[in-house]
């Protein structure tokens, strides 16, 4: 009973945000292992070869996306992203305040991925499926 409600929070927690990339990203669909990839920095390339670019919102949309698709806390995130720099492995993510700033920057920067709450005008970019 208890891992029903749980899942049935997390599904309700995932269909809140949209994930968004520029209408020149050549995927249509992604799953939840590519997000966490790409936003711990594992995976910086879409499958034609070209560069991901991805930037995070910073509101209360940011502690439900991490710990829905990145499996982490914005703390630990934070800490992930220091360290990789520090040790010259990555530079910290574009971090935006406002939904339509993500999606202006997703839909001006090219390879580009983001995420905003369902309800944001997404017009200018593509929304990806997302799948398990």
């Amino acid at each position: 009973m208890v891992l029903l409600l749980l899942v049935g929070l997390m599904g309700s927690a995932l269909a809140d945000i949209l994930v968004i990339a520029n209408r020149g990203v050549p995927a249509a669909s992604i799953s939840k292992d590519e997000v966490e990839r790409i936003y711990l920095g594992r995976m910086s390339r879409w499958e034609d070869g070209s560069r991901i670019n991805f930037v995070v919102l910073r509101d209360d949309t940011m502690d439900t996306f991490l710990s829905s698709y990145v499996r982490t806390t914005s703390a630990q995130f934070a800490q992930h992203w220091k360290r990789q720099v520090f040790t010259g492995k990555g530079q910290m993510p574009p971090m935006l305040d406002k939904p339509r700033d993500v999606v202006s920057f997703v839909a001006n920067t090219q390879g580009a991925i983001g995420f905003v709450p369902e309800g944001t005008r997404t017009d200018e970019v593509k929304v990806l499926g997302v799948t398990p």
